[in-house]
């Protein structure tokens, strides 16, 4: 937890002044989405990891491709099962909250709350260690919660081309430190 707080202090510098604190049906969904995603992350579930994918995400990635969202999920999953089969993740945390919350209505009119939760794993590839500390872009939209990664500019423009609203938001940085 000692790695969290500094990222803590700079996602709630990074929060628009709308803030307002999650009701308690939000933050009892996210608590449980986040702990699916977790146990899908360090499973090496790469079914479970995809299904957390934002829908308009996903749109966006089949508009680029020009094919069916369906098909660019199984994909996807592909790509993740191969990904992890020389990968693990431990130590995967993230900061308990509470987390402020901003609402957004989106060009559709879409409603959607969303949240930047501060989180850190070890990655262990060929024995190679590396303590990644990343936002976890969280958003809730029909219901549901999904999440995306922020790992750096390019995959904060691309939660930016569904979630507008996100590219205006300053994260902290990811960072990726060796682990001897």
């Amino acid at each position: 937890m000692r790695f969290l707080a500094p990222l803590i202090v700079a996602v709630v510098a990074a929060l628009p002044a709308a803030a307002r604190p999650l009701s308690e049906a939000e933050a009892g969904g996210l608590a449980h989405a986040i702990d699916s995603y977790v146990r899908a992350t360090t499973g090496n579930d790469a079914e479970g990891i995809v299904a957390t994918i934002p829908p308009r995400i996903l749109n966006i990635f089949a508009g680029a491709s020009g094919i069916e969202a369906s098909k660019v999920k199984e994909t996807l999953v592909g790509q993740t099962r191969d990904l992890m089969k020389g990968a693990r993740i431990t130590d995967f945390t993230v900061s308990p909250g509470p987390y402020d919350a901003a609402d957004a209505t989106l060009a559709d009119g879409t409603a959607v709350v969303w949240v930047v939760v501060p989180a850190e794993f070890t990655t262990d590839v060929k024995g190679k260690k590396t303590l990644n500390h990343q936002p976890l872009f969280a958003v809730r939209e029909d219901g549901e919660w999904y999440f995306s990664r922020v790992d750096g500019p390019q995959q904060q423009q691309m939660v930016g081309m569904a979630y507008p609203f996100v590219a205006a938001v300053k994260l902290p940085a990811a960072t990726a430190t060796p682990v001897p």
